[in-house]
């Protein structure tokens, strides 16, 4: 049996969830891995996604969007663990990991110093430098891998991760999701604009799930702190959201569409909206206030959403498996 560490970037919970549902498809095929995570944004991410937690070493790498707009963010290799007992390392888009473990493999779909703007320049040269010289090898999904990955690493390619490889549609789905993870000035204006929709007396949705660090202390009976359960996905048809890859899949996954919105200059967050679009799952909005608009519509719409669920029944759902198998036969 291999040793296999599993690292997460700390910045918000789609890092960890990639490499968590990772971990239940290694376990599946024999393999126990170690998942070096901030534990109780694992017991959320696992309770939210129903699969059991691995074996967990609680480790914070704090490589938050601020930490590298500072050029702190990758201090946290310097008081690593040792990872030099373990036969394979993945990193969650963490390309520093290659200073100490050359041989390590990179999951996700975008660099940092590619994606924010005023990114250090001693940062980007340094990673720009490590992909140069270990062309490491990359697990990234098909839908949201950035031309920049393909063209820096040895790339594989699978689809979205999933704990099941199915759509589960429930019957009447009449609520939104907002939701707007860490994005700074996206998180200002999500908060601006759910004050405004406080003050009205009523809306399309039967229900609103909020973002609960933009929802205000008083809020009417129709609105709700996002609890980012699978029953909350449930009864989700529009979700109106920062376009993460994490919150992004956990919404087509009940069939919920995508309605984007995101901070001017985020390479990112302006590319996964466009793929969203291109695989006619959801639309390319940027504002807020669009979004919405066009969240309204479609819920009042029966003929575009059973157009939307025959397209999102059609993506591939089988990532993290595909990732075992291919992290495991590297080492057969």
């Amino acid at each position: 049996m291999k040793n296999i560490a599993l690292i997460a970037c700390s910045n918000g919970y789609g890092h960890v969830r990639r490499l968590l549902l990772l971990a239940h498809a290694l376990r599946k095929n024999g393999v126990n891995p170690v998942l070096f995570a901030p534990l109780q944004t694992v017991k959320r991410v696992a309770k939210s996604e129903m699969v059991a937690c691995p074996r967990i070493v609680d480790f914070n790498t704090h490589t938050e969007r601020e930490k590298w707009l500072n050029g702190t963010a990758t201090d946290w290799i310097e008081c690593s663990p040792n990872f030099s007992e373990y036969d394979i390392v993945i990193s969650d888009n963490l390309i520093e990991i290659l200073l100490i473990r050359p041989d390590a493999w990179l999951s996700g779909s975008f660099f940092w110093h590619d994606s924010l703007k005023n990114f250090p320049k001693n940062l980007k040269s340094q990673a720009l430098d490590l992909l140069k010289k270990y062309k490491p090898r990359m697990i990234s999904s098909s839908m949201f891998a950035s031309d920049l990955v393909r063209s820096k690493v040895q790339v594989f390619e699978v689809g979205l991760y999933a704990a099941k490889n199915n759509i589960a549609i429930h019957k009447n789905k009449s609520d939104a999701l907002i939701s707007c993870g860490k994005g700074g000035s996206s998180e200002v204006h999500a908060k601006e604009f759910v004050k405004l929709l406080v003050e009205r007396e009523k809306t399309q949705f039967h229900r609103v799930w909020v973002e609960p660090s933009i929802l205000p202390n008083k809020y009417p009976d129709w609105m709700s702190p996002a609890t980012f359960t699978y029953k909350m996905y449930q009864s989700i048809i529009s979700a109106v959201i920062r376009p993460g890859v994490g919150t992004i899949t956990s919404s087509l996954l009940s069939g919920s569409r995508i309605f984007p919105f995101y901070e001017s200059g985020n390479k990112e967050m302006e590319f996964n909206a466009s793929r969203v679009q291109s695989y006619h799952v959801g639309e390319s909005t940027s504002t807020i206030d669009e979004a919405w608009l066009k969240a309204e519509l479609f819920a009042a719409d029966e003929n575009s959403q059973k157009r939307h669920f025959e397209e999102v029944k059609g993506l591939d759902l089988c990532g993290a498996q595909q990732s075992a198998e291919i992290i495991l036969s590297s080492v057969q």
